[in-house]
């Protein structure tokens, strides 16, 4: 009786040793996966972020907001730094108001916004705003 006593034990060891091994398995599998694709909206605020840096270290660029113009050079560097997936779209909104998209669209969108204040020679503080959304 002592023999089938240990080998029940074996038994209960060998499964649980096999448990660990399968979720240790799973863990490492799952957490790779987590670093190698990073989440599509942390890539769609990075470009956002990237785009409204360019747009506010243009001078003439800032000078076009600041006359709250959303001239064809803002929108073609909106379009040229924006990856193709997304349809984006910018907004200029005075200081301290709300600042929403004029359309509905019914996908997830991603909005992102900076401050331009001066031109150097006035100071009139205005949001730009980048609304995205994919295709």
């Amino acid at each position: 009786m002592v023999i089938d006593n240990k080998r029940g034990w074996t038994s209960v060891v060998e499964v649980f040793v096999s448990i660990l091994l399968i979720a240790g398995i799973m863990a490492i599998v799952v957490n790779n996966n987590a670093i190698q694709k990073p989440k599509i909206s942390e890539q769609i605020y990075k470009d956002q972020a990237l785009t409204l840096k360019r747009i506010q270290m243009n001078d003439e660029l800032r000078i076009d907001i600041l006359n709250n113009q959303l001239s064809v050079d803002v929108n073609n560097t909106i379009k040229d730094t924006m990856p193709d997936y997304l349809e984006c779209e910018a907004k200029i909104c005075p200081l301290n108001s709300e600042c929403i998209l004029d359309k509905t669209i019914n996908k997830e969108i991603y909005a992102k916004s900076i401050l331009i204040t001066t031109d150097m020679v006035n100071y009139n503080p205005i949001e730009l705003k980048l609304f995205c959304w994919e295709k």
